[in-house]
């Protein structure tokens, strides 16, 4: 793995300077990417993370699987999708992408070892945690201890128990915000065109740090014997906050309409000149249960998130739907209008979520609800989640207030007896397009949503859907050894350790 990382790594700075002009690292060697210096470093990491987190072919599977996407009708059925068909070789992207990244915020951290560099230390720490939690949400065991040591001739490095990884990083992310909250009067500001996320604030650097150590307690709640460990940990850092209305992680690099300069996600579907790419917005089509869900609550973001076929009408199939499915013709496609960043497809130059306001809202509304957090109230942050979505959709907090007032007992809090089920929901929906691997990750800790429908292709492997990637192909190849002490690995049912159940 390492060996590769190394060639990678080079790629990695110049794939990014491509981005915008101060990405450039064009001052410095590129064939010694550790020379590179942090405030110029930190903006390529920043945009390659958005990018692979947002790129819809990293994570499509996701929302295919768990009701959100179909494929149009139009085209034939992908067999490895519609057949949980899983191999080694599947999306091993953004791992291997991931220890290029991880790789080069280790080179930030052993830059940054004077006291007047401490904000781009504790970036890096904050931005490698959030890597890894990923890293583990997907994989299990992966390399963490001996990861990044190629310089001490570690090539290889040992897989470590996911468990143990997720806790490192929680202790991890407590040593990050201590940095930013004793920095010294020194300390050097990273300018905004260093820092393409918060523009050099540290305060939100902060409560990014302990929002994602707060989803990482949160996704652990359902794990027999662990709440003690949960509060006690949500209890160190719980007076720096966490990420509420209006202070989302968003990254935006200086997107501009040119090839390769855009927003990845608005990329897919369309191409620099503007017009839709071929087997782009007709291939991705709206999942039926999303739009059920949505018709049944009376969801105004539904047209945002897809397109009506006609008038005001949404449709959209199952996964390998075996009855005759709808027609292109007669399904939503996924949403889009031209100029409006409102819409799921959004802008060329629509910044792209690393954690938005309204999933770190819902994070806390599930975590009040289940007693780990006091203060706000449960309602009021379930109700301002939906709001913050509401808004990121290019609608108003007004039209969100009159949605979760409804009558609906799958909107209104007051009316839902089952408060984490209509947490989960809400949030299922409101990440469509936005944050994959929670969604996944949620389904798989909590079931929740319990009405998604897998997909009804015959030949299917497993009555529902794998619950891990399998081990990348190139870690195979390159670092077999740690691979088969692994043993052996069940898409199926070699759970993460937080799924309980």
């Amino acid at each position: 793995m390492n060996k590769k990382i190394l060639i990678l790594l080079v790629s990695l700075v110049m794939f990014g300077s491509s981005c915008s002009d101060f990405l450039s690292v064009n001052e410095k060697n590129p064939n010694n990417a550790s020379a590179v210096p942090p405030k110029l470093l930190l903006p390529a990491v920043l945009n390659n993370m958005a990018s692979m987190m947002n790129t819809p072919g990293n994570f499509d599977f996701i929302y295919l699987w768990h009701g959100l996407w179909s494929i149009s009708s139009g085209y034939s059925q992908p067999a490895a999708l519609v057949q949980y068909n899983l191999l080694n070789s599947s999306y091993q992207g953004p791992f291997n992408s991931s220890y290029v990244y991880g790789q080069n915020l280790t080179e930030i951290e052993k830059a940054s070892t004077d006291p007047k560099d401490v904000y781009y230390l504790a970036s890096a720490m904050i931005l490698k945690a959030y890597l890894f939690q990923n890293l583990v949400d997907l994989w299990g065991d992966v390399p963490y201890s001996e990861a990044f040591k190629s310089n001490e001739g570690i090539l290889k490095p040992k897989y470590d128990k996911q468990k143990a990884i997720y806790e490192d990083v929680v202790l991890k992310l407590d040593a990050a915000i201590k940095l930013i909250q004793n920095a010294p009067a020194t300390a050097n500001a990273v300018p905004s065109s260093s820092d393409i996320m918060f523009g050099g604030n540290m305060t939100k650097w902060a409560k990014f740090a302990n929002t994602i150590k707060l989803r990482m307690l949160v996704h652990q709640s359902g794990m027999t014997g662990r709440d003690t460990y949960i509060k006690a940990a949500i209890a160190t850092t719980a007076s720096v906050g966490y990420l509420g209305a209006g202070e989302s992680a968003l990254v935006n690099p200086g997107y501009v309409e040119s090839t390769g300069k855009m927003n990845p996600f608005y990329n897919r579907y369309y191409s620099a000149a503007g017009t839709q790419n071929s087997d782009g917005v007709t291939y991705h089509n709206a999942g039926r249960d999303a739009v059920d869900f949505m018709n049944s609550s009376a969801d105004p973001r539904i047209g945002r998130f897809f397109n009506p076929y006609a008038g005001t009408s949404y449709a959209g199939n199952f996964l390998g739907q075996a009855a005759p499915p709808l027609t292109a013709a007669n399904t939503s496609k996924l949403g889009y209008l031209k100029g409006s960043k409102g819409h799921m497809i959004g802008t060329f130059d629509k910044s792209s979520p690393i954690l938005t306001d309204f999933e770190s809202l819902f994070v806390q509304a599930e975590a009040t609800e289940r007693g780990f957090l006091t203060g706000t109230s449960a309602k009021t942050l379930y109700n301002s989640a939906i709001a913050q979505s509401f808004v990121y959709m290019g609608l108003t907090s007004a039209e969100a207030a009159v949605y979760t007032a409804s009558d609906k007992s799958n909107v209104n809090y007051d009316l839902n007896s089952n408060k984490i089920n209509l947490i989960l929901q809400q949030k299922w929906i409101s990440l469509n397009g936005v944050a994959p691997v929670e969604i996944w990750t949620d389904f798989r800790r909590s079931g929740i949503p319990s009405f998604i429908h897998w997909s009804e292709d015959a030949a299917k492997q497993n009555p529902t859907p794998p619950v891990r990637l399998l081990v990348p192909q190139n870690e195979i190849l390159y670092n077999n050894e740690n691979v088969v002490a692994l043993g052996t690995i069940n898409a199926f049912t070699s759970k993460i350790f937080w799924q309980n159940r």
